[in-house]
C-alpha cells in the first residue's frame, strides 16, 4: 500500500519520537553538561543522592554494606539493622564531596596499585554502578592515596585524595551501627521494669505526671530522673558477637531492663546487663534481646543509677508537677477559696477577688506548693487525721508529659497543735505530714497581693534610728552626717550607719508568709527591733518599727508594726542592722607622722624608728621588705566591726596580749596610742582577733589576714 505524503510525515515523526525516548532512556544516568560543570572539582562527576541505593566497602581490614531503607539506611552486621543516621550521612557526604588534590591521566590510571586495590567502594545510584578503587599511598599530601573511579561515562578517571577522604576506606560496619542501646526517652515509656539481683522494681506511668512504684505509690520524679538518664546514656563503646558476650559474662549477676513503649507502633526494649567485658574489665556486657539481638560493652558507671533502692524512689511531695508545669491553682479550705492562674507571662487572681498577681509572687507560691517536702504517714487513720470528711482540697491544673492538660488533687485533713498539716494525694492515696513551714503554702490568705516593698524612704529623710542589737543603739541626723547618741562617747561609723539606714529605707520582703502572727515566728521575743523616725517635708514625722523574729531558710521572719502580716527579709539586711555602728578607724595609723613603732609579744620585741626620713627596724635581722609590709598593714588597719562597748572581758585575752603595738608620733603630730591584740575569734565566718585601742572603751574585731604582716616581723 502506498502511503500518502501526510501519512509518511506522521510515520517519520513517530520514528523520531521513539528514537528520542530511547536516547533519553539510554543516557538518563549520564551526567549533564551542567552537572559536570558544577562538579568539575569533585571525583564523582554526577551526584544524585535521592537515587543512591547502596554503598558497599570491601577491604582487607574493613568492610560494610549500606542499603537505602525508606527514609533511612540499614547496615549489614552481617544481618541488616538500622544504621546510625549521622554516621550514614557522613559516609554519603564524604562520597558526594570527595575531591582529589590532583588528577591522574593515561597510564597512571593503571599503576599505583589501582589494578590491585587495597579496598573498593561500590555505589548503586539509579541505574549506574560506580566503583572507587583505593591504590597505594601517595608521596604527598601526608596520608593521601591514589584512587580510581570506574563506571562514570564508560571510562576510568582518578586522582590523589587527601588523608581525610582515605579514612572512608577504613570504615567498619560497627562504625555505622546505632551506638545507643535504648532509643526510648522517659516520655516514650509506658512501663519500666528493672529485674535486679536485689529485687524487682516495676515502674508504671501514672495517669498524669511521672511513674508509680509497682503501679501503686507514686515515684519521685527527681529521684527517677537519673535512672532514665542512665538508660539514655547506655551507649556501646564497642560491639561483640552474641556468642562472645554470652561466653564472657558466664554466671555473673544480671540486671534485666524491660521498657514498654507508650506508642503501640514502637517495639519493646529488653536488655541484660552484667559481667565484665572481655579485654576491658572496667566495662560491662550489655545484651539486647529486643527489638533485635545484639551485644556490646558499655561504661560500668552508667549502671549505678539502675541499682537505686525502692525507698529512695518514694515521693514525699504532695504534687508531682513542677512549678513551670502548673497552669492554675485552686485552694478550697474552711469554706474559703484562693484561686489564681497563669496569663501569658504573669498571674491573675480569680478568687476571692479578681486582681493581677506579680510574677515573682506567683512563682514563689507555686514553688512552695509543689516542693513542700513532707513525711509519709505509715498506716494512717483517715478519720483521726481529718479525711472523713476532708476539710478541703488543693487542685493544680497541669500540663503533662504529653502536653495535655490534667489535674492533680490533694485533700486537706486536720492541722495538729504543733502546726503539722495532714494531706492525702488523690492519685495514690498516700498521706503526708507537712511541717508548719511547708503547710503555710496551703492556706487561703492574701499574701499573693501584698507588695514586697515594706519601707521606702531616702537616706536624707532619716531623723532617728534606734536598734536593739547587738546592744542598744540610737543614731540621730547631724549637721554633717549621723551622730551616735547611744552608746555614748563614740563617733558613728559613716559606712556602717549608711548601710543600716539604706537597709531599712529600701526594706523589701523576700516573700510574705502569713496574714497574721500565729506565735511561731519568734516575733514575741524578737532577734532585734529597728525603729526609724523619718522627717517627711509634706507630712511631718513618720515613725515605724520593724521586729525581726527567728531565722528561716533564706532569711528571717519579720513584721512591721501597724501593718498586718509576716514576711521574710534577707540575712544581709539583718546583718546590717545587727552591727555596732561605732567608728572602726581608731586602729589606723598615719605612718608619715610616726617617729617610732614598738611591737611587743610575750617573748620578743621589734622596734621600728625613723632614720633619715624613713622608718626602719632598729634590729638588723628584720628585712626592710617585712618592715614596709607591716607599716602598710598599720595604715589600713580598719576593724571589721566593734564587738561591744565597755570594759574588756576576761576571755578576750588582753591581760597578756598576743601583740602590743605602741605608735609614737613625731613631736607636735599627735598623741601616742597603744593597740592591744588579744585572742583569736570568729566574726561572721571570718577569722579575727579581739583588739582594743587606748582611749576607746570598746572591743573590736580585727581580721587575722590584715594582722598577719605584723606577726610576721617575729
Amino acid at each position: 500500500m502506498k502511503l500518502g505524503r501526510s501519512e509518511l510525515g506522521s510515520v517519520l515523526l513517530a520514528v523520531v519520537a521513539v528514537a528520542s525516548v530511547l536516547g533519553v532512556l539510554a543516557t538518563r544516568h549520564a551526567p549533564t553538561t551542567t552537572e559536570r560543570d558544577a562538579r568539575a572539582k569533585n571525583l564523582l562527576p554526577v551526584w544524585r543522592e535521592d537515587e543512591l541505593r547502596r554503598v558497599e566497602l570491601r577491604g582487607k581490614d574493613a568492610s560494610f554494606a549500606l542499603a537505602r531503607h525508606g527514609d533511612g539506611w540499614t547496615v549489614n552486621t552481617p544481618e541488616p539493622e538500622p544504621a546510625d543516621d549521622a554516621a550514614a550521612h557522613k559516609v554519603v557526604n564524604a562520597l558526594a564531596f570527595m575531591t582529589p588534590v590532583r588528577r591522574l591521566e593515561g597510564a597512571d590510571l593503571r599503576t599505583h596499585g589501582l589494578d590491585h586495590p587495597r579496598a573498593t567502594l561500590a555505589l548503586e545510584m539509579g541505574g549506574a554502578h560506580l566503583v572507587l578503587s583505593l591504590g597505594d599511598e601517595a608521596p604527598a599530601p601526608a596520608g593521601g592515596a591514589y584512587v580510581a573511579l570506574d563506571g562514570a561515562g564508560g571510562g576510568r578517571s582518578g586522582g590523589v585524595i587527601p588523608a581525610e577522604a582515605v579514612k572512608l576506606f577504613t570504615t567498619r560496619a560497627d562504625d555505622l551501627r546505632v551506638k545507643a542501646l535504648v532509643g526510648l526517652g522517659e516520655r516514650d515509656v509506658r512501663e519500666l521494669t528493672l529485674d535486679r539481683p536485689q529485687g524487682k522494681l516495676d515502674l508504671v506511668h501514672g495517669a498524669a505526671l511521672g511513674f508509680r512504684l509497682d503501679g501503686h505509690e507514686r515515684a519521685n520524679r527527681d529521684a527517677l530522673a537519673p535512672v532514665f538518664a542512665a538508660l539514655t546514656h547506655l551507649s556501646a563503646t564497642r560491639f561483640l558477637t552474641s556468642t562472645e558476650a554470652e561466653r564472657a559474662r558466664g554466671g555473673a549477676p544480671l540486671t534485666r531492663v524491660t521498657l514498654q513503649p507508650s506508642a503501640k507502633s514502637d517495639s519493646a526494649v529488653v536488655l541484660e546487663l552484667g559481667g565484665p567485658c572481655p579485654g576491658t574489665p572496667d566495662e560491662t556486657i550489655a545484651i539486647e534481646r529486643a527489638p533485635a539481638k545484639r551485644a556490646a560493652c558499655v561504661k560500668s558507671e552508667v549502671l549505678a543509677p539502675l541499682s537505686v533502692e525502692r525507698e529512695a524512689l518514694r515521693d514525699r511531695f504532695p504534687f508531682a508537677a513542677r512549678k513551670d508545669e502548673v497552669e492554675a491553682v485552686t485552694i478550697d479550705r474552711d469554706g474559703h477559696e484562693l484561686a489564681f492562674e497563669r496569663r501569658g507571662t504573669t498571674f491573675w487572681l480569680r478568687a476571692p477577688s479578681e486582681a493581677p498577681v506579680a510574677l515573682e509572687a506567683g512563682n514563689r507560691r507555686l514553688e512552695a506548693l509543689t516542693r513542700a517536702e513532707a513525711d509519709i504517714v505509715q498506716h494512717p487513720d483517715a478519720k483521726t487525721l481529718g479525711f472523713e470528711p476532708t476539710l478541703g482540697k488543693v487542685t493544680l491544673r497541669v500540663i503533662t508529659d504529653a502536653d495535655k492538660a490534667a489535674e492533680e488533687v490533694v485533700e486537706l485533713g486536720k492541722t495538729a497543735p504543733d502546726g503539722t498539716l495532714y494531706v492525702r494525694r488523690v492519685e495514690d492515696g498516700v498521706v503526708l505530714a507537712l511541717g508548719r513551714e511547708a503547710a503555710r503554702a496551703f492556706a487561703v490568705d492574701s499574701t499573693l497581693l501584698r507588695s514586697t516593698k515594706v519601707l521606702d524612704f531616702a537616706l536624707s529623710a532619716l531623723a532617728e534610728l534606734e536598734l536593739s542589737a547587738p546592744e542598744h543603739q540610737l543614731v540621730r541626723r547631724a549637721a554633717n552626717g549621723f551622730s551616735l547618741v547611744v552608746p555614748s562617747g563614740f563617733s558613728a561609723d559613716g559606712e556602717l550607719t549608711t548601710n543600716a539606714v539604706l537597709a531599712l529605707g529600701s526594706l523589701t520582703a523576700l516573700r510574705w508568709v502569713a496574714d497574721s502572727d500565729d506565735g511561731s515566728f519568734g516575733l514575741a521575743t524578737p532577734t532585734l527591733t529597728a525603729r526609724v523616725r523619718v522627717d517627711a517635708t509634706d507630712a511631718g514625722s513618720n515613725e515605724r518599727n520593724v521586729r525581726v523574729g527567728r531565722p528561716t531558710p533564706g532569711g528571717y521572719f519579720a513584721a512591721l508594726d501597724g501593718t498586718a502580716g509576716v514576711f521574710v527579709i534577707e540575712h544581709a539586711v539583718v546583718e546590717r542592722l545587727d552591727t555596732l555602728l561605732i567608728d572602726r578607724s581608731p586602729f589606723m595609723a598615719e605612718t608619715a607622722t610616726l617617729a617610732r613603732v614598738t611591737l611587743t609579744t610575750p617573748t620578743k620585741q621589734v622596734v621600728i624608728e625613723r632614720r633619715g626620713g624613713a622608718l626602719v627596724a632598729k634590729s638588723g635581722d628584720v628585712p626592710q621588705a617585712a618592715t614596709d609590709q607591716a607599716l602598710e598593714a598599720l595604715a589600713g588597719l580598719r576593724a571589721e566591726a566593734a564587738l561591744h562597748s565597755g570594759p574588756a572581758r576576761a576571755s578576750e585575752g588582753f591581760s597578756t596580749p598576743a601583740l602590743k603595738v605602741e605608735l609614737t608620733p613625731s613631736p607636735g603630730l599627735g598623741a601616742q596610742r597603744t593597740l592591744r591584740i588579744g585572742t583569736v575569734d570568729s566574726y561572721r565566718g571570718e577569722a579575727v582577733r579581739n583588739a582594743r585601742v587606748d582611749g576607746t572603751d570598746a572591743t573590736f574585731a580585727l581580721s587575722e589576714v590584715k594582722l598577719r604582716p605584723l606577726f610576721d616581723l617575729f
